[in-house]
């Protein structure tokens, strides 16, 4: 037995035996954060078989959609208290949506098949939990696949319902909550005031609640969103140090829509902590209303394309230009 530069050498039957003499270094904060992450999202998609386990005996749909959302609360508690924990050292932030319908879709995926049907593809941008929490470039699991088949964002919606109303297993259903096409909704809050949407890599401007230019209650006729919402946040050195900000198209503002939610039908970044005289920096508010695209409504152009962001509702028909609606902008793109 010997030691040679920090290993300790044995030699017994001929092998040679070699062990760390110094201890592992501890692990950062992102590492512990990334560690548990996996170890929630493997907790949930646990939490979430069992139900299905359950559905599969009982056919309960009411005690099938009690136990989904006691699953998910478990879970959003967990996620939400690491990365508070963490303090802004996890490698990744805002994903908890976008995770999280990774592993409904897996669930989904297993239930199908275990009931006698196909074992499908999994939505191919976010089977690989482990590459999307250690923020390597998007889909890089499978990229060439990821590509081919685009950067379209889904729907969001991962819940799927009967005829009646009530909650049902989206198993074999065929409905948007069981196909869940496109990538996964996933977003990034940049600290500046901004968030950049990781699919289409469009990157827009929070509302606020504090009475700026921000705030979520401005309305504006469809010219006074270019002449005055606009033109104020590309002013001086521009808002987050940008200065191409501009009026979304239908398209790309209806691409932030979150159609599990209601009221507003936004994703968590763009919805949360909005009290009173919170800024930018803050909080992330959305007016449940109608907010202004940069699209004219081509049959009638006194009129203009808008997103009700109340449901996510889409229309334009008889919405003068004159009349007024909320504006969130945008800027760059894919």
């Amino acid at each position: 037995m010997t030691t040679v530069r920090g290993w300790t050498v044995s030699l017994a039957g001929g092998a040679v035996l070699l062990a760390a003499a110094a201890v592992a270094a501890a692990p950062t904060p992102a590492q512990k954060c990334q560690a548990g992450k996996n170890g929630t999202a493997g907790e949930y998609g646990y939490c979430r078989q069992k139900a299905e386990g359950k559905f599969a005996q009982t056919g309960n749909t009411a005690k099938y959609a009690a136990a989904l959302a006691k699953c998910q609360a478990k879970y959003a508690k967990k996620w939400v208290a690491l990365e508070t924990k963490a303090g802004g050292a996890c490698p990744t932030t805002g994903d908890q949506t976008a995770v999280q319908s990774s592993v409904d879709a897996e669930s989904t995926n297993l239930a199908v098949a275990l009931g006698g049907g196909p074992l499908g593809n999994l939505a191919t941008c976010s089977v690989d939990l482990v590459t999307a929490l250690d923020d390597v470039a998007m889909c890089g699991v499978d990229l060439a696949a990821c590509e081919a088949r685009g950067r379209f964002p889904a729907t969001g919606q991962t819940t799927c319902w009967d005829a009646a109303g009530a909650v049902i297993s989206c198993a074999g259903t065929g409905q948007d909550g069981d196909v869940r096409n496109g990538t996964a909704l996933a977003y990034t809050d940049n600290g500046d005031g901004t968030v950049t949407d990781n699919v289409t890599k469009l990157m827009w401007e929070k509302l606020s609640d504090d009475g700026g230019i921000h705030d979520k209650d401005n309305s504006y006729t469809w010219a006074e969103a270019f002449a005055v919402k606009v033109a104020t946040l590309n002013s001086g050195g521009g808002f987050a140090g940008h200065t191409d900000w501009r009026v979304p198209n239908v398209k790309e503002l209806q691409s932030i829509v979150n159609y599990e939610n209601s009221n507003p039908a936004v994703s968590p970044a763009f919805n949360t902590d909005c009290t009173a005289s919170c800024t930018v920096l803050t909080c992330s508010c959305t007016m449940s209303g109608l907010h202004w695209s940069s699209s004219t409504l081509a049959p009638t152009p006194a009129s203009a394309w808008y997103v009700f962001f109340n449901d996510g509702g889409v229309g334009a028909i008889v919405y003068s230009k004159t009349n007024y609606g909320f504006v969130r902008a945008v800027r760059g793109g894919p």
